[in-house]
């Protein structure tokens, strides 16, 4: 089971959040101390990951109940998946999230901004997207 989405910006703000659990909010978490702490916590081991491998690819983690995934596009664009503890891997999931809803619907889009600053992701057809293929996964 899925239980939420983030997209963090270059800028580590977090601009999309997807909560599927509870009240099904969209965005309403984003500036919330949450979003923060798991960014910090994602940058933070993920630096370590570089410190101690070679090859720094942080790609998921366990902690207790929740399995956090993790994807970084190459314009530094981040995207995690809170999962339940069972699920294994959901690289292609989030490497899909980004290739075929984020950059077909955000990045391509005109009139998306390039720099989100304090706005978030408002475009319908990535949030109903990546919604539809969420509940196809979870």
């Amino acid at each position: 089971m899925i239980y939420s989405f983030y997209v963090f910006d270059r800028h580590c703000d977090c601009i999309y959040d997807r909560q599927f659990a509870g009240s099904g909010s969209i965005n309403k978490n984003n500036d919330s101390n949450s979003s923060k702490l798991l960014f910090g916590m994602l940058y933070s081991l993920k630096n370590l990951c570089a410190k101690l491998v070679a090859n720094n690819t942080l790609k998921s983690f366990s902690l207790g109940e929740f399995r956090l995934h993790f994807f970084e596009s190459a314009t530094n664009f981040k995207f995690v998946l809170v999962s339940d503890a069972s699920v294994d891997n959901l690289q292609q999931v989030l490497y899909t999230l980004y290739g075929k809803y984020f950059v077909e619907h955000v990045a391509l889009n005109p009139l998306s901004p390039v720099e989100f600053g304090s706005g978030y992701i408002r475009n319908s057809n990535f949030i109903n997207g990546s919604d539809a293929y969420l509940k196809t996964v979870g």
